[in-house]
């Protein structure tokens, strides 16, 4: 039979007919198998799923924090380039570079705390400025760090000139970092608002010609011989970050030490932001 089957393949249609009816048990036998591969599939695809989403997002908070970082990068970086291209500059004077740490502005004291100290150069009375002008004066320093006493506050005072008419007064803080007032400004004096007030470089502290504040109000107040006299300082003194420490250098002191000048001019051309820079 299996010799006729195979020559005249009399038995197609009984093979056909058997394979038919028997493939229900066959579909039957391979569906647990089948069913163990689906899972499988499905659960490795799941957990592939749930993986690299975790990965996506924790990629994505990874690129989202250092989104943040460039940006705070940025202002910064525009703050430096901000301070360093600051028009309050003169030829012998040198810079520092230092970034506030705190801030304590009590009503009856007006203090900041800054990154550099004796290890810098920093000294004691040593005067502090911002791009915008005058923003203090270092009282205490230490190794690593220093205070510094804001125009602010109401135990500071220096002598101010007026850009318009040169007179002289004691600006005097107030307690608030908005406002600073002239004393002992006589009721004849040619003062108006918006006369800008720079240091006079008289007082021994401050080198002259840098900008302090801006005029806003003048009361003449019966019965009393001096104005009352307010002013803006031209420094955010409650938003600035960075300050610059001020050297001031005489013409003897660089004709008598050539190297250091040497080095101040290659620290100039280093724009790296912790070195002393030389103002151009």
């Amino acid at each position: 039979m299996m010799t006729v089957d195979h020559r005249y393949q009399h038995l197609q249609v009984v093979r056909s007919s058997l394979a038919t009816v028997t493939y229900p048990l066959q579909y039957l036998a391979h569906f647990p198998s089948a069913i163990s591969e689906i899972f499988s599939e499905t659960l490795a695809t799941r957990t592939d799923l749930l993986s690299n989403n975790k990965k996506l997002r924790e990629q994505a908070l990874f690129n989202q924090t250092k989104l943040q970082r460039l940006a705070l990068l940025e202002q910064e970086n525009a703050r430096l380039r901000q301070l360093l291209s600051s028009p309050i500059q003169t030829s012998n004077e040198q810079v520092l570079i230092a970034e506030i740490l705190s801030v304590d502005l009590h009503p009856f004291k007006q203090l900041i705390t800054i990154n550099k100290g004796k290890r810098q150069g920093v000294f004691d009375g040593q005067p502090l400025i911002a791009a915008k002008g005058i923003i203090g004066q270092v009282v205490e320093v230490y190794p690593m760090h220093s205070t510094a006493l804001l125009i602010s506050d109401p135990n500071h005072a220096l002598l101010a000139e007026s850009n318009r008419t040169n007179l002289r007064a004691l600006l005097v803080g107030s307690g608030k970092t908005d406002r600073v007032e002239l004393k002992n400004v006589s009721s004849s004096a040619d003062i108006r608002i918006g006369d800008l007030l720079h240091t006079s470089g008289l007082d021994g502290r401050y080198p002259p010609n840098y900008p302090i504040a801006e005029v806003t109000t003048i009361n003449n107040r019966p019965g009393e011989a001096f104005l009352y006299v307010e002013a803006r300082p031209l420094a955010d003194l409650d938003t600035i970050r960075e300050v610059l420490l001020l050297w001031t250098n005489s013409p003897k002191d660089e004709e008598s030490n050539p190297e250091e000048n040497n080095s101040s001019l290659d620290r100039t051309s280093n724009p790296e932001p912790t070195a002393k820079q030389k103002l151009p």
